[in-house]
């Protein structure tokens, strides 16, 4: 036979011409190094070890898989399902066996099956009743596509968020400790009366620059997020810790005395704020639950959560069963206290949201965010009204309002307390900045005199 036959003859061997695209040929090649076979597609036959594609043919029958051969390097650990097993580095390889548990040392006694299902029963009944979620809980569990898409997002973040706890994971049990000598004094009046020869004038008194320290409130183990008047009147305080208490303190007095202390977040407490009657109080905190308190009583009234990080919370002016929360997933959360239901919900923003405040007697209200935008919304229309970023604009963490409401101020992270203008539009006012301190970093609380 010719070379025209068979192709261009080499020694012994012959190179034959055939027709075949590339990414066949690719295939081909790369199942010959991975196999030592490959198809040839001229004469429809397999070159090389026929043994091993015999072997790979039963496998994909029997399995609907080609099999798999050790060569190579290992691919990289599969993230789990569950990622309460994610164990990160320590995780397994994707091929290897897992290891079965070791038999116990000594079997275990024989028991009836009468006394076992007795006591399968008990076990059963009480571990529910343990499980079960008090009635004044309110929690809502997102979707488990949802939950596993937010932990990994979460993973970018860990640094700044707190852990998050568990499908199913309970609040802490809350409790309050009096620190007073009567709850009640010898007329039944309640601890938190304001005592007499203090009255609310609403800002009408004549206010001064502060020039010495003249007490120190000591009681709080960790850093104070937040301190609060009483409303109207102003003679108690209101203190949020890091240590994950809150703490009403007697400033009426010269001792400036805790009476009360608030325990009921496992982690720090991000955010608290009082209603506009001072009877109940809003607290945030670290391990992802608000809590809304008797300030009298010291109970936990509800419990909510949506597994989400809220950095501030905020009562609606006109009513105090409603509250805002600004949240870690960049939304904000309009919560109903009757009900325990998310009422309402303001999503624009790209990044965190850090703080929150009421204007316009309580129609509309300002957001601020990490992406460095203020928004301002109309109260329960989830769309935003005005939308405020400059190029030199930075991220503003804490707000704080005008007694008059025409003006409110934010902490800017630039070392600045810049002034808004609040008339028919919010607009910065470029000539009144406060500058002095170095609070880059830090989300500084301010406030303003009654006055």
């Amino acid at each position: 036979m010719g070379d025209s036959a068979q192709g261009k003859k080499i020694g012994k061997a012959y190179i034959e011409t055939t027709a075949i695209d590339e990414f066949t040929f690719n295939q081909q090649y790369q199942s010959f190094l991975r196999a030592g076979y490959a198809h040839d597609v001229s004469s429809n036959q397999i070159v090389g070890n026929y043994q091993n594609y015999v072997q790979d043919q039963e496998d994909e029958t029997l399995t609907g898989k080609k099999r798999k051969r050790d060569k190579g390097p290992k691919p990289l650990p599969v993230l789990p399902d569950d990622d309460d097993e994610d164990l990160g580095p320590w995780a397994l390889y994707k091929d290897d066996p897992v290891e079965p548990p070791k038999p116990p040392v000594a079997a275990p006694a024989v028991i009836p099956p009468s006394i076992a299902n007795a006591a399968h029963k008990e076990t059963t009944s009480s571990s529910s009743t343990t499980a079960a979620a008090p009635a004044n809980e309110f929690i809502i569990e997102p979707e488990a596509e949802e939950d596993k898409w937010e932990k990994r997002n979460e993973r970018k973040q860990n640094f700044v968020l707190p852990p998050r706890p568990g499908r199913g994971s309970h609040a802490m049990e809350a409790r309050s400790i009096f620190h007073g000598d009567h709850e009640v004094d010898f007329q039944g009046r309640s601890w938190t009366t304001c005592p007499q020869g203090i009255h609310a004038d609403d800002g009408d008194h004549e206010c001064y620059l502060p020039k010495k320290n003249v007490k120190r409130l000591t009681g709080h183990t960790k850093g104070v997020q937040g301190i609060e008047f009483f409303p109207q009147t102003g003679h108690l305080l209101l203190s949020a810790s890091l240590d994950g208490t809150c703490k009403v303190w007697d400033v009426a007095q010269e001792s400036y005395h805790p009476l009360r202390t608030y325990l009921g977040h496992s982690e720090g407490i991000r955010s608290a704020q009082l209603n506009a009657t001072g009877e109940r109080f809003l607290s945030s905190g670290f391990d992802r639950y608000i809590r809304l308190w008797d300030t009298e009583t010291g109970q936990a009234v509800s419990t909510f959560s949506n597994r989400k990080m809220s950095y501030s919370v905020r009562f609606y002016p006109h009513d105090n069963n409603i509250f805002l929360a600004a949240s870690s997933d960049n939304k904000i959360y309009q919560w109903d206290a009757r009900t325990g239901a998310v009422a309402q919900e303001y999503h624009y923003h790209l990044q965190a949201c850090t703080s929150l405040l009421f204007i316009d007697q309580g129609r509309k209200f300002v957001s601020t965010s990490d992406d460095k935008k203020l928004l301002v919304w109309e109260y329960d229309i989830p769309v935003p009204v005005q939308y405020i970023q400059e190029p030199d604009m930075h991220a503003i963490p804490a707000l704080a309002n005008h007694t008059t409401e025409d003006y409110f101020v934010g902490q800017s992270m630039d070392n600045k307390i810049v002034v808004y203008s609040n008339n028919e539009r919010v607009k910065l006012n470029r000539k009144k900045v406060f500058k002095g301190h170095n609070n880059t970093g830090y989300a500084c609380q301010m406030d303003v005199s009654p006055n």
